[in-house]
């Protein structure tokens, strides 16, 4: 009864007079068909096959029922509009009656006491509306009943084959259907009846039913109820699959939540815990509990609270929870320390690096006055600078073992990123903070020694300029209040104990120079590396290759030949290397002569000089000698290379020409123009020199600087190119165990060079015994080693008259006696 009310609201619809078209007149012959009363049904689709109950009020459709009910067949004409076409009937212009109708028979017709009737209707078939006979009390109209034809063949049984599967698809998806209408629909075997019930189902809605019900062809209908079924059934499947995602994931976090509740009542039930297990309890215990500012505190209470508020299943609650992690990771609070020991630095120190004093002395002056002054200064931060290998790394490790601290390093070479220095904002997905950063969390100390390594190798491009962010981390004055973009809260790195490496100074910019204290450290001379390989790598490699010292020793003289056959380099890196290589060929024949079963064999090794080649294969570099002889336009020049210092020939060659100037050697622009300036020196002091004025017109000169396959490049070689050419013009030899290093001018002046270090210790390897410098560097021989010292001839110069009394054999009586005193 109820369903039957549900119904009758969509009243039946009745047309006004002045709407109906198409009104037969007497005198027009009329049509075959059959005359029935109109009913009006509105948006209420009624297909043939189908039986509906209806409460109809007063009106027309009502007294067409009421006549049909009274003549012989109980039949009416249903017809179907809309609700704002229905407005249309009330307007000036008439609108046609639809096409098509349905032919319906009344089986009740009862009369109520509110003035209703409840009627069924039972659809029967089409009907093609041929216009209209009456207009008053009722409508009556002239219709021809539509048969479906006999439809078969294999396409028509796979379509409804196809359809009555679409049907019980959407049974399972909707559920509650009685099975005696899904048996009703698979008992059907005629396309146009199977398509009209499957019309009266929810995934049609009026207008799919109206246009199933004007289709006359019963295989054309069906497909069209197909297509309908087909699209209503993947917005059904994809409305289940939305509704089984968000249930899983609500259902996910309330077994969740119920998990951790029956959890915490299990645990408090054993005494095991209490009520502090919650997640967001436990951070502001563990965040009260932390030393730290109250600054930081502040923040992270601030964040334990947008982590609260927005449930620990949210998608930031994951951020949050990683930023409070290293809020509450961070070593904030003061750490204590113990007494410096200047003595036991020094000890450890000396154990570590042979040599070096001026950094060692340079280094225990800083840790006395971090001893007397303790925090009242602010510590300095140390830049070691020089070739690769001379330990500038290990001096930082020794700095943490004598203070008892952390040790922290970072790489900055090809760093190109300033976010790797600063950290990146919380708004990136996977932020994280800078390097500075998370290597104070990783050794959970606020003052380690950290060194910054090859800090003249930091890039810049459009990511940003990462030796800006490190200003203000080794500023003394600003790193007290280091910001990270991660943390966004400052954090105090005064305390730390910055070291930077480089193996070059000028690609450190400016600024960040300027807030480093600049310590050299240049290359080790020969006696120097054979007194490391002895003390420190000899043993050291022994040790990792499980070797006893009565097992394998090497010769001094073995690892001279080492030295300067099979290593080029101003460190002990490569040096240690071959040390290495040794190593590994005697472990193996002590590890084969101690398998059973073999003959046996020495398990001692003595590695002399003459052995080394056996080992290691012929020599692989062969350093700078000097000339044999004094030769004429040839003078011995030094340079510095990155692997130290190495001497290098400088050849002239006048011959018949037409003044022309050739530079071969792989020059650079410098010392081009050095050579340039060398050759307008010497024309302009041709006569003074005994040179013919018109030689340069008569002869070309070639400059050439062997190994031609390493490219050149410097001032420092300016003196050296003017003697050559001068002794090639002049027919004086060049003093074969003098060499020279200095920039010249037009004038003949001689002017300062860098370096001054690996060129005399190339020297000094080479065989020289005097050694021309400018007047400029006299002040750096003081820091050269002391063997250098004593074994060179050391004399400064300020201008091309003094080189040449001294180079110049034939001047040899010039030179001075003694080397430059040296305090």
């Amino acid at each position: 009864m109820s369903t039957n009310k549900r119904r009758a609201s969509v009243e039946p619809t009745t047309i006004p007079e002045e709407a109906l078209p198409g009104i037969l007149q007497p005198d027009e012959p009329l049509l075959e068909g059959r005359d029935l009363p109109l009913v009006v049904l509105g948006e209420m689709v009624i297909m043939p096959h189908m039986t509906i109950p209806l409460q109809v009020p007063p009106g027309k459709s009502y007294r067409a029922m009421e006549q049909a009910w009274q003549e012989d067949h109980h039949e009416v004409l249903l017809i179907f509009v809309r609700e704002y076409e229905l407005d249309g009937y009330k307007s000036s212009n008439p609108q046609k009656l639809p096409p098509i109708g349905v032919i319906a028979r009344l089986d009740e017709f009862a009369k109520l006491q509110d003035g209703t009737a409840r009627v069924i209707l039972e659809g029967l078939h089409r009907a093609e509306i041929q216009g209209s006979l009456q207009i008053t009390p009722f409508y009556r109209v002239r219709c021809i009943p539509v048969f479906d034809p006999e439809t078969g063949g294999m396409e028509v049984h796979a379509l409804m084959d196809t359809v009555k599967q679409q049907v019980d698809e959407f049974v399972d998806h909707l559920g509650e259907v009685p099975q005696e209408a899904v048996q009703f629909v698979h008992r059907i075997d005629r396309a146009g009846h199977l398509a009209d019930i499957v019309t009266w189902g929810p995934a049609f809605d009026f207008k799919d039913r109206l246009e199933v019900l004007n289709t006359l062809d019963p295989v054309e209908r069906l497909r069209k109820a197909h297509f309908v079924l087909a699209r209503q059934l993947e917005l059904l499947k994809l409305r289940a699959k939305i509704q089984q995602d968000t249930k899983e994931v609500l259902d996910q976090s309330q077994r969740e939540y119920f998990l951790r509740e029956q959890m915490r009542v299990i645990r408090r039930e054993l005494g095991e815990d209490d009520d502090s297990d919650d997640p967001i309890d436990e951070l502001r215990r563990k965040i009260n509990e932390m030393e730290a500012p109250e600054y930081v505190k502040s923040q992270a209470l601030h964040e334990v609270k947008r982590l609260a508020q927005q449930g620990m299943n949210s998608p930031e609650a994951g951020v949050i929870r990683t930023y409070l992690d290293w809020l509450t990771n961070l070593p904030w609070g003061e750490e204590p320390h113990g007494e410096i020991s200047i003595i036991e630095a020094q000890k450890v120190l000396d154990e570590d690096h042979y040599g070096l004093e001026k950094v060692k002395e340079r280094i225990l002056e800083y840790l006395a006055v971090r001893k007397l002054a303790g925090n009242k200064m602010r510590s300095p931060i140390l830049c070691f600078v020089g070739p690769p290998g001379v330990g500038k790394t290990s001096l930082g490790r020794s700095v943490a073992r004598a203070l008892d601290r952390q040790f922290i390093r970072t790489s900055l070479g090809g760093v190109r990123d300033e976010a790797e220095i600063r950290g990146h904002r919380r708004t990136y997905i996977g932020a994280m903070p800078g390097r500075i950063i998370q290597g104070i969390k990783s050794v959970k100390s606020n003052s380690p020694v950290y060194v910054l390594d090859e800090v003249d190798k930091v890039g810049t491009d459009f990511r940003g300029d990462p030796t800006s962010a490190l200003l203000e981390v080794l500023d003394p004055e600003q790193n007290s209040t280091f910001s990270d973009h991660y943390l966004e809260i400052p954090f105090d790195l005064s305390k730390v104990i910055f070291i930077a490496t480089a193996n070059q100074l000028e690609p450190i910019p400016g600024p960040l120079r300027d807030r480093m204290e600049i310590i050299e450290i240049g290359g080790y001379t020969e006696d120097e590396k054979l007194e490391i390989a002895r003390g420190f790598l000899i043993p050291k490699q022994r040790e990792f290759h499980g070797l006893e010292a009565e097992q394998l020793t090497i010769s001094s003289d073995a690892v001279i030949k080492l030295i300067r056959e099979y290593t080029r380099e101003a460190g002990v890196r490569n040096l240690e290397r071959e040390i290495a290589s040794l190593c590994r060929k005697v472990a193996r024949k002590v590890a084969a002569a101690s398998e059973p079963g073999t003959e046996g064999g020495p398990t001692s090794f003595a590695i002399d000089e003459s052995d080394v080649a056996t080992y290691l294969g012929p020599e692989r570099f062969t350093f700078g000698l000097a000339e044999e002889r004094d030769e004429i336009g040839v003078a011995t020049g030094v340079a510095w290379t990155t692997a130290g210092g190495d001497i290098l020939s400088i050849e002239v060659l006048p011959v018949k020409g037409k003044g022309g100037l050739q530079l071969t050697g792989q020059l650079g622009d410098v010392m081009k123009e050095s050579a340039q300036a060398a050759v307008s020196y010497v024309r302009y002091r041709a006569t003074e020199l005994g040179i013919d004025p018109n030689y340069f017109e008569e002869h070309n000169i070639h400059i050439h600087i062997p190994e031609g396959a390493v490219p050149k490049d410097g001032p420092s070689a300016g003196i050296t190119l003017t003697t050559a050419l001068i002794s090639a013009m002049t027919g004086k030899p060049v003093r074969r165990d003098v060499a020279m290093t200095g920039e010249v001018t037009l004038r003949g002046k001689v002017l300062g060079i860098g370096g001054l270090k690996e060129k005399t210790l190339a020297a000094h390897r080479a065989g020289i015994r005097t050694f021309i410098l400018p007047k400029e560097n006299a002040k750096d021989i003081i820091d050269l080693p002391a063997k250098v010292r004593n074994d060179l001839t050391l004399i400064p110069v300020s201008s091309m008259d003094e080189v040449l009394k001294i180079a110049l054999a034939s001047a040899s009586s010039d030179v001075p006696a003694v080397a430059v005193p040296v305090a």
